[in-house]
């Protein structure tokens, strides 16, 4: 059976407003950044400022089409993954 789960399948489109976070965060009842299922790092190396975006597995229990509907530069798709149970070979 196949699961859905939040992939950051742009990532170069983040532009690092972290509104994904806050829309996990508010999920999850929670105020603050800590302990976050998203986490948004920077990294400016080369002269160019760039997002790596980080989701934690425990992230798809929640309403993913919310995340992906807050963010501004659409970098979220919701895809299927089948569990490694259901593999026969």
């Amino acid at each position: 059976m196949a699961k859905k789960i939040l992939k950051a399948t742009f990532e170069n489109r983040c532009n690092g407003c972290e509104l994904c976070v806050l829309e996990v965060q508010r999920q999850l009842g929670r105020v603050g950044l800590t302990d976050a299922p998203i986490r948004i790092l920077r990294d400016s190396s080369k002269n160019t400022v760039y997002f790596h975006v980080d989701i934690d597995p425990s992230v798809n229990n929640l309403n993913l089409k919310e995340v992906i509907k807050v963010c501004p530069t659409s970098v979220f798709e919701i895809m299927e993954e089948e569990d490694e149970d259901t593999y026969i070979g």
